[in-house]
């Protein structure tokens, strides 16, 4: 009886997981067609020799953005598990951050600014990641506070 348990938080904590992956770049479409962020050509990327260097930078870029997510998703299964079991205020808060920081990683990931047509670091994109991690700090301070 006790495996089945474990087996339905597990289940729900992927889910939740999932669902709020799925939030996340839900709230990146809508806020495109909110307010759509300015579009830059591809020849406004710093020409020349450090070419190859910005092609390195945004691979980089990309990878640890991913890795970000995946850690983030990871911690928000974790948590969400967590938070069946004790029902924490605290646990909450920790959920909350994990979502501001997954909203962090998705917003930094170099392969959505391209989607969404804006080739290069700046625009709206360079501030959009800074708000949720900024975001989040808030809210684990407030969390730690209590």
């Amino acid at each position: 009886m006790k495996e089945k348990k474990e087996n339905n938080l597990t289940f729900k904590s992927i889910g939740g997981a999932v669902l709020a992956l799925l939030l996340s770049l839900t709230l990146m479409l809508v806020a495109n067609a909110a307010l759509p962020f300015r579009h830059f050509g591809p020849g406004t990327e710093s020409p020349g020799p450090f070419q190859d260097a910005f092609a390195n930078l945004f691979l980089i870029h990309a990878v640890l953005s991913f890795a970000m997510l995946a850690m983030s998703f990871y911690l928000f299964f974790i948590y969400l598990k967590d938070y069946l079991q004790l029902k924490s205020r605290f646990t909450v808060g920790l959920l909350l951050a994990v979502f501001s920081f997954m909203l962090f990683a998705v917003a930094a990931n170099p392969f959505l600014h391209v989607f969404f047509g804006v080739y290069g670091r700046s625009g709206i994109f360079q501030l959009i990641p800074y708000f949720f991690a900024s975001v989040s700090l808030a809210i684990l301070l407030w969390v730690s506070s209590k």
